[in-house]
């Protein structure tokens, strides 16, 4: 995360099991609005992948309150404003405006 400072960050902690994460996936994120929100605001995304619970990615689930997949997390590019942790049902509108909050 050091190196993506300055840089606003969504990140997708998702499991090959995760069957909500594959929906969410295929019906938001990978959606025009999604990709063209992250484009115009020059956001990092990067992917998570608990499939083989990875203590690294425990650690980040545990200190946002989560006991699992799927999780979104926007982090801003300024860092002193709070991470945007999003629900597990999300919209391809919902994301879109977290990433311009944490882009702005």
């Amino acid at each position: 995360m050091a190196e993506l400072d300055g840089q606003t960050v969504f990140i997708d902690f998702t499991a090959d099991w995760c069957l909500t994460c594959k929906v969410n996936e295929k019906t938001v994120l990978n959606t025009a609005t999604v990709r063209n929100a992250m484009q115009a605001s020059g956001v990092v995304p990067l992917k998570a992948d608990w499939t083989r619970k990875d203590e690294v990615i425990t650690k980040w689930l545990q200190r946002y309150g989560r006991a699992g997949v799927p999780f979104y997390l926007v982090i801003p590019k300024n860092r002193s404003m709070e991470p945007i942790a999003l629900p597990e049902v999300i919209t391809p509108d919902l994301v879109a405006e977290a990433l311009a909050r944490a882009s702005g």
